[in-house]
């Protein structure tokens, strides 16, 4: 089953993009921006599939508030792919599932810096750790194992619009323009939750591994 849902984020990102641009601009050299791409390699517990199979599309927006210090607060604007679907190399030994969704993200999160590199003013190697909000725009599902009343393409209506989860990460800076990110999402928030509509199905919480370039402004 296919279902789209109204991208109501777009005009928070607008009306905060708005609100900090003067202030960046007094500002500027506390904050800093990025743009990243990259890939997610995820899956779906509960949903009887195992393995990072599902590889979908990251990428968008970076804006970096320094704290003159080796700690900065990171705000990501980002599309992101991710879902579940059996063994690449194996299909025919797991269920026929696949389970395809499309987020717009906002993840918040904190870096701590390290090797110093006084030539472009960089740290070489941070950690980070924070939280993330996904708001769901589309879900598509193909479900021939699960009988008719536990069917996942039945159960797209009830999915989670709203997705809290939380990360850790480690980046490498190649130069003070070029570097890449490892990171670990999980999420808090089920992507379906059986109890609370009443449903005769498993519960579902998305978690996902995230490699991505990026190039710092």
């Amino acid at each position: 089953m296919k279902l789209k849902k109204p991208l109501i984020c777009l005009p928070a990102f607008i009306t905060l993009m708005m609100v900090f641009s003067p202030v960046s601009s007094v500002f500027s050299q506390r904050f800093g921006a990025a743009m990243t791409s990259g890939f997610n390699a995820s899956q779906i517990e509960g949903d009887q599939l195992a393995g990072y199979d599902k590889v979908g599309l990251t990428g968008g927006i970076i804006a970096i508030l320094n704290f003159e210090s080796r700690f900065d607060l990171n705000v990501e604007f980002l599309f992101s792919q991710r879902g579940s679907r059996p063994d690449i190399f194996n299909p025919d030994y797991d269920p026929n599932i696949n389970i395809s969704l499309m987020y717009a993200e906002l993840p918040v999160y904190v870096t701590l810096g390290d090797w110093w590199q006084e030539e472009g003013e960089y740290y070489k190697v941070s950690a980070q750790a924070g939280l993330s909000y996904g708001r769901l725009i589309k879900a598509k599902t193909f479900d021939y194992f699960h009988p008719s009343d536990m069917n996942l393409d039945k159960l797209v209506p009830f999915f989670n619009n709203n997705d809290i989860s939380w990360m850790v990460g480690l980046s490498y800076r190649f130069g003070p323009h070029w570097g890449m990110t490892g990171r670990y999402t999980r999420g808090i928030t089920p992507l379906l939750n059986p109890k609370k509509k009443d449903l005769a199905a498993e519960r579902l919480v998305s978690y996902f591994i995230t490699f991505r370039g990026e190039y710092y402004f």
